[in-house]
This record gives structure tokens, sequence and C-alpha cells, in this order.
């Protein structure tokens, strides 16, 4: 695994340079839109952890990578994992590039005094940083969650294939289900589980509810990650290449 881990970062490594690039000018322009620091590392986090995905699908098939791969002393368990292992380390790399930069963001904008609503959204807060903790966990999990949908497809599909279907999977899994309950009646009378929703959100407000939140959205972001590459080591084992 490690063998196979140590190749995915050396192939991602000169577009992962030019993500952090790009990343960081999005994540500044959204930040500067919204007036908020909070979306520079929950921007950066979500796309690194599915860009990377994607990203590392598509050398699988340039040059016939994917088939040369195998010649070499590697298992398909270790490409899987190494995959799983390259996507968690870019993901994670993207939270701290935000973190680092919306902090240094903060301390810019406080040093040089910048009037006006931009000045006061970036103006440091202490209790800024408890919020921005559960915001950046929270897209780890959104981006966690897309990559362990659409990283099974590339094993079993190969990149080309898994392209076309992934707007259709992606309808059928997150928009389908939405459509038809909103439609069948079953939430006339309320979302069930709405007070439990409503006692953690309150929860948020407390020290200790920000970090039980943040362990919490780490935790689901390991589980479906980990099951995701369940699913992917049983797709790949049995595809013909």
């Amino acid at each position: 695994m490690k063998r196979a881990f140590l190749l995915e970062m050396t192939i991602f490594r000169d577009y992962a340079r030019q993500l952090v690039g790009l990343g960081l000018l999005v994540s500044l322009c959204i930040g500067l839109g919204m007036q908020t620091p909070l979306a520079m590392p929950a921007t950066l986090t979500c796309m690194f952890f599915m860009m990377s995905a994607m990203g590392l699908a598509a050398y699988d098939q340039l040059n016939h990578w994917e088939l040369f791969r195998l010649t070499l002393p590697l298992s398909r368990r270790d490409v899987v994992l190494g995959r799983y292992a390259a996507i968690v380390t870019f993901g994670l790399l993207g939270m701290v590039v935000g973190l680092v930069a919306a902090l240094a963001a903060t301390v810019v904008v406080s040093a040089v005094g910048l009037p006006g609503e931009v000045g006061e959204a970036f103006a440091f807060d202490p209790d800024m940083l408890g919020v921005m903790a559960v915001v950046t966990c929270f897209t780890l999990l959104i981006g966690a969650v897309v990559a362990s949908v659409v990283t099974p497809l590339y094993f079993r599909l190969g990149q080309t294939r898994a392209t076309q279907i992934l707007p259709t999977v992606i309808v059928l899994l997150f928009v389908v289900p939405v459509v038809v309950l909103g439609n069948s009646g079953m939430l006339d009378g309320g979302i069930p589980g709405m007070e439990l929703v409503s006692a953690a959100l309150e929860a948020l407000d407390t020290p200790t509810g920000m970090v039980v939140s943040c362990v919490v959205l780490v935790a689901l972001s390991a589980v479906a990650l980990a099951i995701s590459a369940a699913v992917s080591l049983k797709l790949y084992e049995r595809r013909e290449l």
C-alpha cells in the first residue's frame, strides 16, 4: 500500500500545486463575496476531496497507466487503498491550506484596517475559530461523501464510462429522494427528527457542542470513506482490464 500511495502522490504532485494556487484564489473570491473567512477553508476542503478523487481517476486512463500499474509489484488491494490514502491526504491538505489562508487573511485585514463591511467581516474574532472548525468539518463530510460515491464507480467502470453516468447517479442519490419525499405528503406533518436537529444546533452555541460536532463529522467522514473503500476493493478485484 505504501508504494501505491507514493505513486499516487507523485503522479498528482504537479496538479496539486496548481490546485492549491487556484483554490486559494477561488476561496478568497468566495470569502470576499460572502463577506466571511469561513468560506475559505470550507471551499478548499471540499474542493480538494472532490478534485483529487476525479483527478487521480483521470490519470488511470492516461497512456494506459492503469494497465501498466498492475505490472508493477502492486496488488489491486494496494492500488485501491493507496488511492483512498491519497484522497484523504489531499483533502486534509486542502483543509490545512484553507485554515492557514483564512487566518492569514483575518490577520492581514486586521493589521491593515480595511474600512467597510469587508473589514468588519474579516476582523479577527476568537469566537470565530470554533464556528470555522465546525463549518470546515461539515464540508469535510460533504467532500468525503462525494469522493466515496464517485471512487467506486471509477474503479468499476473506468474514468470515461463513470464520467458519463455520474450525473445520473448523483441525481438518483441526492435529487430524486428529495423530490419523492416532497411530493409524497410524508413531510406534511413536519420533517421527522427535526427536534433532534434543533437540539443539535442549540448545542453548537457551546464550546463542548462544537468539539463534539467536529468529532462526529470527522467520524462520519471516516466511516463513509471506509465503506467506499470496501466496495471499491470488491469491484476492482472483479474488474477485467
